[in-house]
C-alpha cells in the first residue's frame, strides 16, 4: 500500500513538473507574430477573385493564393512541375482534407490601394518558435498579374527585396475564407 502510493505520488509530481513546464515554455519562446495589416473589404476590380493566383518560377509553379472580397487571404502552397497539376491539387488533397482550415500558416489579409499597389501580410512557418508574419507588397500589372517587391516581418525587422510575379487562374468552387485565425 505504502509503495502503490509512493508510485501515485510520483507520478502526480511528474505530471505537475510536465504541465508546469509545457506553460513556461510558452513564456520563453513567446507568442505568434500579430498581423500588423487591418482587414479590409475589397469592393474593387484591380484583381480577379474568382479563382487563385501562383508563382511560376524557372517553369515551376507554386505559391497558390486565394483573395477573397472580405480582405482575407488564404494560401494552399503547393510546388507543381506543370500547371494542370495546380487544380488537381486543390481539388483532391487541399479542398477534401480541409487541413488548411486548422493552420493559421494558410491565412492573411490584403490590401489594394488606389495607385494599384497590394500589400498582403500572413503567417509564416519557423523553426520551433513562434509564428512570423510578413508583409509582402508590390504592384498591381493588371487584374491578372501582380508583382510582389518587398517582404518585411511585421515587426519591422528582416525587410528583403523580392521579384515574384503572380499570375491568375480561374477557378470554381473556391475554398470557403470562414477561419478562426483571422478577425
Amino acid at each position: 500500500m505504502v509503495i502503490l502510493n509512493k508510485i501515485n505520488l510520483s507520478l502526480y509530481l511528474l505530471s505537475i513538473m510536465i504541465s508546469l513546464g509545457s506553460s513556461c515554455k510558452k513564456n520563453i519562446i513567446g507568442d505568434d507574430d500579430k498581423l500588423s495589416v487591418s482587414r479590409t473589404p475589397y469592393a474593387s476590380n484591380e484583381l480577379r477573385t474568382d479563382g487563385y493566383y501562383y508563382l511560376n518560377i524557372n517553369s515551376s509553379y507554386s505559391s497558390i493564393l486565394f483573395f477573397y472580397k472580405n480582405g482575407i487571404v488564404l494560401s494552399a502552397g503547393g510546388i507543381f512541375s506543370k500547371e494542370t497539376e495546380m487544380d488537381s491539387y486543390i481539388n483532391k488533397e487541399f479542398l477534401q482534407t480541409q487541413s488548411y482550415k486548422n493552420s493559421k500558416i494558410s491565412w492573411g489579409v490584403f490590401k489594394i490601394s488606389s495607385n494599384n499597389n497590394i500589400v498582403f501580410e500572413r503567417w509564416y512557418p519557423s523553426s520551433g518558435g513562434p509564428l512570423k508574419s510578413y508583409i509582402r507588397s508590390g504592384v498591381i500589372i493588371d487584374n491578372t498579374t501582380f508583382t510582389i517587391t518587398k517582404s518585411i516581418r511585421s515587426n519591422g525587422e528582416e525587410g528583403r527585396d523580392i521579384n515574384e510575379t503572380y499570375h491568375f487562374k480561374q477557378f470554381s468552387p473556391k475554398p470557403d475564407s470562414t477561419n478562426t485565425f483571422v478577425p
